[in-house]
């Protein structure tokens, strides 16, 4: 996958996130919005990327869990929580497609995994999230997502 089509998956994440958690939605409206930006993020993996290659298999995750650490930046309580939770899912989803790359001979993403480890730790000792370190946040996982 291109750095531009990176940059646009990140793009697509981004402006996707603001839909989820709105307040006094449903728990059925929750899950079909995550279930339709899985459907969408597996089309924009099938058009804008080689899907000869194997590292594309889980890009749809990758995409997903993107998604839900952006979106936890919309959450009005509970967001230290969430965002950490959200990083372990990405980290989650990072560390066994590593795996599976590894056993078919790739190497495993070891910089983007102990990026978003690291990160994930980090924000478990933060007492509270204010605007700029949702910013910041924000920067680094797109660091992570395009330039990893």
């Amino acid at each position: 996958m291109t750095p531009l089509m990176n940059a646009l998956a990140c793009l697509l994440a981004l402006a996707s996130a603001r839909f989820l958690w709105r307040d006094k939605v449903s728990m059925l409206k929750e899950s079909l919005i995550l279930l339709g930006f899985l459907l969408i993020s597996c089309f924009y993996t099938f058009f804008a990327a080689d899907m000869s290659l194997v590292q594309m298999e889980h890009y749809p995750f990758r995409m997903l869990a993107l998604f839900l650490c952006f979106s936890t930046t919309e959450l009005p309580r509970k967001r230290r929580r969430y965002l950490v939770l959200a990083q372990t899912a990405w980290l989650w989803v990072e560390f066994f497609a590593g795996i599976s790359l590894f056993y078919r001979g790739l190497d495993m993403p070891w910089i983007r995994i102990t990026a978003i480890a690291g990160i994930a730790f980090g924000s478990s000792f933060l007492s509270r999230i204010n605007r700029e370190m949702e910013f910041c946040l924000m920067v680094f996982w797109i660091a992570i997502w395009v330039f990893f």
